[in-house]
C-alpha cells in the first residue's frame, strides 16, 4: 500500500492568506488534486470574523477562519493548527504549492517516524550572497547543532508537523517559528529537512501583506536564542580551555600566563616566557649584526 495512502484521511492543510489574495482558490483546488480527502484550512488575514459569505467554503472546499488584518503568515499558521484535526499538518504558502512526487517523499519521511520535516535550503551553494534574513536562519542552526539543515526554518513553508511536535510545542509556539524550532530541537523530536523543486518556490511574487518586517524576525531569533542559552553557561556549553577565570578576581595577581596556565614566575624558564625571552634574543641579535655590517 502507498505510504500516503496511510495518512490521507488523517492529514490537515493549512495555508495561510489575506483578504485581497486572488490565488488562493486555485492553489487550493491544486492541494485537492495533490491530497484528495484532506482537511483544507484557509486562514484569512482581514476577513470579517461575521461575514455571510458561503460561497467562499462552497467554491473553495475548505474551513476559512478569519484573523486579524495585520497578522502575518506564522500567526496564521498558528490559528489553522489550533483549528486542525488531522495527525499530520501540513502548511502551505498562498504563492506556492507542492507537486504530487514531492508530497509523496515528505510523507514518506513521516511515515519513517520523523515530527518534523522542513523545506531544505542551499545556503552557502547559490551564486548570490545570502541575504541577513538566511544568516540569521543559518545561525540559529548552528547554535542548535544542527548546521546541515542549512537555513531551513519554521518560518518557510513549505513544512510538515505530525500531531506529537503539535502537542510537544505547543500551537502557540507557531507565532514565532524560530522559538517553536528552539523547543523541538530541545524536546528531542526527530527532524529531517527534505529540498523541494525550485519551479515550485516562486510560482507568484510574494505576498507583503503576511510578510514580517525584519527587524522583527532578528528580535524574534534573538528571543530563540536567549531561550536557548537558559540550559548553557555564559560560554553556550563551550569549553573553556585551561583558564582559570577565578584567579582575575585577584587584585594585583591578574597575569596573563597566571589566567590562561596559572604559572608562577619560577616556571618561565622552560615554559611560555622562555619562548618569548628567546624571540627577544634573537631580535636583538638581529639587530646588533645589522649595525655591524659597513655601509
Amino acid at each position: 500500500m502507498d505510504a500516503t495512502h496511510d495518512v490521507q484521511g488523517l492529514l490537515s492543510v493549512i495555508i495561510p492568506t489575506h483578504d485581497q489574495a486572488r490565488n488562493v482558490e486555485r492553489l487550493v483546488h491544486a492541494v485537492k488534486q495533490v491530497t484528495p480527502g484532506a482537511e483544507m484550512i484557509v486562514v484569512c488575514a482581514g476577513l470579517q470574523p461575521h461575514a455571510d459569505d458561503v460561497s467562499v467554503s462552497c467554491v473553495w472546499g475548505a474551513k476559512v477562519i478569519a484573523a486579524e488584518n495585520n497578522a502575518s503568515s506564522s500567526e496564521c499558521r498558528a490559528i489553522g493548527a489550533k483549528h486542525a484535526t488531522g495527525s499530520v499538518l501540513l502548511f502551505l504558502d498562498e504563492r506556492n504549492g507542492l507537486s504530487r512526487a514531492c508530497y509523496k517523499k515528505w510523507m514518506a519521511k513521516v511515515q519513517q517516524g520523523y515530527d518534523v520535516v522542513m523545506c531544505a535550503d542551499d545556503f552557502g551553494q547559490a551564486k548570490t550572497r545570502p541575504g541577513s534574513v538566511r544568516y540569521a536562519f543559518s545561525f540559529l542552526n548552528q547554535l542548535l547543532g544542527h548546521r546541515q539543515f542549512g537555513s531551513a526554518s519554521l518560518e518557510k513553508a513549505p513544512f510538515i508537523l505530525n500531531r506529537k511536535a503539535l502537542e510537544t510545542i505547543g500551537f502557540r509556539a507557531l507565532h514565532i517559528p524560530a522559538v517553536a524550532l528552539v523547543k523541538a530541537v530541545k524536546k528531542g523530536l526527530a527532524i529531517s529537512c527534505e529540498p523541494i523543486e525550485r519551479s515550485a518556490r516562486k510560482q507568484l511574487p510574494p505576498s507583503q501583506a503576511l510578510a514580517k518586517p525584519k527587524s522583527v524576525l532578528f528580535e524574534e531569533h534573538a528571543r530563540a536564542i536567549y531561550m536557548l542559552l537558559q540550559d548553557k553557561n555564559e560560554r553556550g556549553a563551550m569549553p573553556d580551555g585551561e583558564r582559570h577565570r577565578i584567579l582575575a578576581q585577584e587584585t594585583g595577581l591578574l597575569h596573563l600566563r597566571s589566567v590562561f596556565y596559572q604559572e608562577s614566575d619560577d616556571k618561565e624558564a622552560d615554559g611560555w616566557g622562555a619562548k618569548r625571552k628567546e624571540r627577544t634574543k634573537r631580535i636583538r641579535k638581529r639587530a646588533q649584526r645589522r649595525k655591524r655590517r659597513p655601509h
